[in-house]
């Protein structure tokens, strides 16, 4: 069956006279032609995906002929019996009224209205108001859209209990097996979740099973372990191996996985990953965190699922885990960390560990040009009036940073010390003094001076070879910039940072940077190799069994 993208239906005034010929929607969705009916307005046509299609307008029809054919199962046990005891006959609209309980729970059922036999109604309340019943038609185009995508299963259990209505043999009632392609589409993200609660209550109330292609992270969020499945592209697995496989084995395996990638997502991508320091909540709050810098300085990093994972040393260690597990869905992708170079000289000895080029990602952005162009909207707001007075404002302010500099590069020789008890407790005294004189020969005067001596000649150096917008600590310096000329402006801190990655990934450094980094990575050649979706989108299909 074929259910056309999420467009408002024709409104349809049905009549009673209209209502004889059977309308199945199941045959309507799928034919490549809708059938023509007295009294529907856009029938007859051909159906397509690239033409407007009709065929939710028969939906009031072929609910309203369902009420026609329940009232003459009532009329004939009645003729049979001439009394019908209560709770004797089955309910043929609790499909229905199950389905808008599921995924539609503030709307209720309520009844095929033919007393006006000019206009017959499919009622429906919308709960916690007083407001009388409304027709079908007057629900929003997202409600009637809803509906229609799942009619299809909902008209094949209300039919099975119109049969038994009718007293017919249900023996060979045939099983359902439903594939379903990403029945995300303009959906909200609660109404994913609970598309899949509803399949699984039918695939347990059911003789059915479904089948789910989707590429909404959250129906993937909300899957077990029994249900999800990936469908890996061809060009990530070897020759003859298969392409679908179960993502974990239980659930505890499910949710160490969700643990490590931060989402399932993140692994059913089938992405190259990358992983940058930052912490998992920056990402939520008004600031610019660096997971969110970095695809600014290049549409090529929208295309690799970028983690942020706290400090250096929990960016290492993620990184060793991410790797290991993503060998058992790929050898092709892997995970990199992309890490701030701060104070440290040396490049890492582990070939997926990587430093920027400068202090941290925000001194790619403190360019006179960039930090110009940047505030082009509100530069009548602003006191500096041209790029030659940003460059004087920069200047100053790392002039006024260099005691701060060197007091944070005397800092970090110095470290961080912490004292733990060890056994036996009873020499606890000892164990205390001994580290409290390690502790001022690292302080003693003589040592300290000689750190502070050797900070203050690197700083000088840095200042001497016109590098300090790289080797200064770059958040400070753009944060100080926009307190001093950007506050009063009304724009964000997190925006104008953004802006200035936006500009700045039109430099020739910023350019070369993500060309060279991407490379030696080896994302460059996976993403063009990649197979790219229908969309065009670079994405792998998670597939979910529900049965």
């Amino acid at each position: 069956m074929y259910i056309g993208p999420h467009r408002a239906s024709r409104r349809q005034q049905v009549q009673y006279r209209f209502l004889g010929p059977e309308i199945r929607m199941r045959n309507v969705l799928a034919g490549d032609r809708l059938p023509s009916h007295e009294g529907i307005t856009g029938g007859n046509r051909t159906r397509d995906p690239w033409d407007y299609d009709d065929a939710a307008s028969y939906l009031k029809y072929g609910l309203c002929q369902i009420e026609l054919d329940r009232r003459e199962a009532i009329a004939d046990v009645y003729d049979q019996t001439n009394a019908i005891s209560e709770g004797s006959l089955p309910d043929v609209w609790a499909p229905l009224r199950e389905f808008a309980a599921n995924l539609v729970p503030h709307l209720k059922f309520e009844k095929i209205d033919t007393s006006n036999r000019q206009r017959v109604q499919c009622l429906w309340s919308v709960l916690g108001t007083d407001s009388p019943p409304i027709d079908i038609d007057d629900l929003s185009s997202g409600e009637k859209s809803v509906i229609q995508l799942f009619f299809p299963l909902v008209e094949h259990r209300v039919r099975a209990l119109l049969r038994k209505l009718k007293g017919e043999d249900e023996s060979g009632a045939t099983p359902v097996c439903a594939l379903i392609d990403e029945p995300e589409l303009h959906l909200h993200p609660n109404l994913q979740a609970k598309i899949l609660g509803y399949l699984r209550t039918l695939s347990v109330k059911e003789n059915a099973q479904f089948i789910i292609a989707t590429h909404s992270p959250t129906i993937v969020e909300n899957a077990n372990s029994n249900e999800l499945y990936l469908l890996r592209p061809a060009s990530l697995v070897s020759p003859g191996e298969n392409q679908l496989i179960r993502v974990a084995t239980d659930d505890q395996k499910l949710e160490l996985l969700r643990d490590v990638f931060g989402t399932t997502a993140n692994l059913t991508a089938l992405r190259p990953i990358l992983v940058v320091e930052g912490r998992l909540r920056d990402m939520d709050a008004r600031r610019a965190a660096d997971a969110r810098i970095y695809p600014f300085l290049s549409e090529e990093f929208s295309r690799i699922s970028i983690l942020a994972s706290g400090g250096k040393a929990e960016c290492t260690t993620l990184v060793q885990s991410l790797n290991k597990l993503l060998k058992e869905f790929s050898s092709a992708i892997g995970a990199h960390a992309l890490l701030d170079r701060d104070l440290q000289e040396s490049e890492p000895a582990e070939p997926t560990i990587h430093l920027l080029p400068v202090s941290m990602v925000e001194n790619l952005l403190v360019e006179p040009s960039v930090l110009w162009e940047a505030t082009t909207l509100v530069h009548h707001k602003m006191s500096l009036k041209d790029q030659s007075q940003v460059e004087t404002a920069v200047n100053k302010i790392l002039e006024d940073m260099e005691q701060v500099e060197i007091d944070r590069r005397v800092k970090a020789a110095i470290g961080a010390t912490t004292f733990r008890l060890s056994d036996p407790v009873s020499s606890a005294q000892s164990q205390l003094k001994e580290h409290t004189t390690s502790l001022e020969r690292i302080l003693s005067e003589c040592s300290l001076a000689a750190i502070v001596d050797n900070c203050q000649k690197t700083v000088e150096n840095i200042k001497a070879q016109g590098r300090r917008a790289d080797f200064f600590h770059g958040k400070a310096i753009l944060d100080e910039f926009y307190r001093r000329y950007m506050q009063a402006t009304g724009m964000s801190k997190e925006i104008f940072i953004y802006e200035c990655a936006r500009v700045a990934s039109t430099t020739p450094r910023v350019r070369n940077f993500v060309e060279d980094f991407l490379t030696k990575i080896g994302v460059r050649s996976a993403v063009d190799s990649s197979t790219e979706d229908s969309d065009g989108q670079l994405d792998s299909s998670a597939v979910r069994l529900v049965s």
